[in-house]
């Protein structure tokens, strides 16, 4: 049982005094701030340079800084940099650190000495997605002398088999208690997944891991999907004789966290853990070896939901440029092969008009270069296929009309030409607009992780918010 602690979503200070790995002697005293969606400062009374190297130009970049808390916490602070000197005359100079990851129960001299055997996080929603329930409670009537039961039971778990980077990925709980038992009695439940790779491996591998994992929770679950608690094991250690137990080590960095909710329902979800359950080992390895491929599209398509404030426009653009680069990586998307369309390339470069200045002549010969590829229009119809009947009718009534529109308003926000302008969304069509197509790349990427469309659809027709979105014509 675990006591409750820190999250990436709290503000807190810890006191302490620091140090660099290469002057141990050097010790001094300081305040680390933890502020979970701005900055981690480190302010010391004092500073690691002598007063004479300070200078405008003079950055100071120490890698690691090591500490420990006045409650005994071994910290070590990762990529640092020195944002601000005070000089008092007289005085205490004081020094301001701002640092990108604090490491709590561990300190690292090196930076390739962060390594961890393995690795697991919690987010937001995580606990609702999987859909367990391991508390009950008994309360027998309401007489004041009768005795009320509330009773923990571990859930189950699942593990899948990552062969794309040799790992494995498991869901894991922590049973968590607090209070005083006079007063209150505090018992939660906390949901992790875990990433066990087959070796050891260094901290920055383990968060683009569950950075990936994060965005694949944003798409199952349709919302926004924040990481709150992080944590590394390392070493094995001798608790007592005979019994060892791996080092715990706590991260901590700063996120921007726009729009949380944390209370999500699984009904209120796109696809909940237990419509996947018994395959969701294969639909996490899907999700990973398809990773490097749909990069751009992942950034983009996830960019529309950590970047809420961005004008509907970007928004917009941003959903038509992850279809169109989805159809190039899945489908290609050239008229001709490459050695077919050479001749003709050449033959149009010759064509150019000397008489044309430089710019001119090659402005024309980018458009040239990719005058082999699919049009827009193209690419949207043939994804637009890929779809069942059923779900193209519910997600538009007409789709030709679809197709054009959107094709108009991506042209007329990209180039603003007259010829669009009139035929193009604007206001509320625009936003109606955009919200269908992030429907519909929704629908694309979870059928290419092998989720069935019968499965999503059913999923969205139960889910009163993109049902809200569909039912407008």
């Amino acid at each position: 049982m675990a006591k409750l602690s820190y999250t990436l979503l709290d503000n807190f200070e810890l006191k302490g005094i620091w140090w660099l790995p290469d002057q141990p002697d050097l010790q001094i005293s300081g305040i680390i701030s933890f502020n979970n969606e701005k900055k981690i400062i480190l302010e010391l009374l004092g500073s690691f340079r002598e007063i004479k190297s300070f200078g405008a130009d003079n950055f100071f970049e120490p890698k690691i800084i090591l500490g420990i808390t006045d409650s005994g916490q071994f910290c070590t602070l990762f990529s640092n940099f020195e944002t601000g000197i005070r000089l008092n005359f007289p005085g205490i100079h004081k020094s301001i650190i701002e640092t990108h990851t604090l490491f709590i129960g561990k300190h690292f001299n090196r930076t390739d000495d962060i390594c961890f055997s393995s690795f697991q996080a919690n987010f937001t929603n995580l606990e609702n997605w999987l859909g367990k329930r391991p508390f009950s409670m008994e309360i027998p009537d309401k007489d004041k002398n009768s005795e009320r039961k509330l009773t923990h039971k571990w859930p189950s778990e699942f593990i899948a088999n990552i062969g794309e980077f040799k790992s494995v990925i498991e869901s894991t709980h922590e049973f968590i208690t607090d209070g005083d038992l006079i007063r209150n009695a505090i018992w939660k439940s906390k949901a992790y997944l875990k990433i066990t790779p087959d070796e050891p491996k260094h901290f920055k591998w383990y968060l683009g891991v569950i950075y990936d994992l994060c965005n694949f929770l944003t798409l199952l679950i349709g919302e926004t999907t924040y990481i709150t608690y992080v944590k590394g094991f390392g070493d094995d250690i001798e608790i007592q004789p005979g019994q060892k137990t791996k080092e715990t080590i706590e991260l901590f960095f700063t996120q921007k966290k726009p729009n949380i909710n944390e209370g999500i329902h699984p009904f209120e979800m796109i696809i909940p853990f237990p419509r996947i359950a018994e395959k969701i080992d294969s639909v996490i390895s899907l999700w990973f070896s398809k990773s490097q491929n749909l990069r751009s599209v992942y950034d983009l398509f996830f960019g529309t939901f950590y970047n809420p404030d961005m004008y509907l426009q970007f928004h917009f653009l941003s959903i038509m440029q992850a279809i169109e680069i989805f159809h190039r990586v899945t489908k290609g998307g050239k008229y001709l092969s490459d050695e077919d369309w050479r001749p003709y390339k050449e033959k149009l470069t010759n064509e150019i008009s000397v008489e044309l200045d430089d710019g001119h002549r090659e402005s024309l010969k980018s458009r040239i270069k990719y005058g082999n590829e699919y049009s827009l229009r193209k690419r949207l119809s043939e994804l637009l296929q890929t779809i069942d009947e059923q779900t193209l009718s519910v997600l538009s009534p007409s789709l030709k009309s679809f197709t054009d529109v959107i094709v108009n308003t991506r042209n007329f926000l990209t180039h603003y030409d007259d010829e669009s302008k009139d035929s193009s969304l604007k206001g509320a069509d625009l936003y109606s607009a955009y919200q269908r197509l992030r429907i519909f790349i929704t629908i694309l990427l979870l059928k290419e992780i092998g989720i069935e469309e019968n499965v999503i659809l059913n999923s969205m027709r139960v889910n009163n918010r993109i049902s809200q979105i569909l039912i407008k014509r």
